[in-house]
């Protein structure tokens, strides 16, 4: 099976509006701020949702098709910068407050939102979220969770792991796995939040 048949399931499946070739996406940036070496991606993909981003992955699989994800590109190591025979999957457009709630006290967010925006929701509800580092303004959620991102209030309030409940991901076979816990107390099984938060590390160990 070939990359062009993934893209041209994925496209099938998806759209050119979320699936878009490299004479669709330009000169846009492709590679995070570390000066290693990076590819243009076969194809970006722009989920908009969980669904679609299941939906992907799915195909990509079937197509045996590498994938690496991409949040706000601020990496300093590389991680997110392509070899040449991957698809890119960006999170941007999932970009949503889904909940902030004030009983519980905790925000739900999608991926893709920038660390600023979390920090200025929170704040607007009453609340302080205190993970916080210089690219605040372009890093995203799930890159901070990807890296377990300690920031400048580390020694204060923790890694970023200690300040999520819950996570839900999507596998490289399309699963959906996880939970969007709102409670400390969960002793409904293995707690995915530690296999998936800093799950870039192993990555990179293994990859470059």
């Amino acid at each position: 099976m070939s990359s062009r048949e993934a893209i041209g399931a994925l496209r099938d499946t998806l759209g050119a509006d979320v699936v878009a070739l490299p004479d669709e996406f330009g000169d846009r940036r492709v590679v995070d701020w570390s000066g290693l070496p990076g590819a243009t991606p076969l194809a970006l993909l722009r989920s908009r949702n969980t669904q679609e981003v299941a939906q992907a992955l799915a195909i990509c699989t079937r197509y045996n098709q590498p994938v690496v994800t991409q949040g706000g590109l601020t990496g300093l190591v590389g991680g997110t910068n392509l070899r040449g025979d991957e698809i890119a999957l960006s999170l941007e457009r999932m970009n949503r407050i889904v909940e902030i709630d004030e009983v519980s006290g905790t925000m739900t967010v999608e991926a893709g939102v920038p660390l600023q925006t979390v920090q200025e929701a929170a704040s607007a509800a009453g609340f302080y979220f205190p993970l916080d580092l210089g690219a605040r303004g372009s890093c995203s959620i799930g890159g901070n969770l990807a890296t377990n991102a300690g920031g400048n209030r580390v020694i204060k309030y923790g890694m970023i792991r200690d300040q999520v409940l819950g996570v839900e991901a999507v596998l490289a076979n399309g699963e959906i796995a996880g939970g969007l816990n709102k409670m400390i107390k969960n002793n409904s099984g293995y707690d995915l939040r530690h296999l998936l938060i800093g799950s870039e590390g192993p990555r990179l160990c293994e990859n470059r």
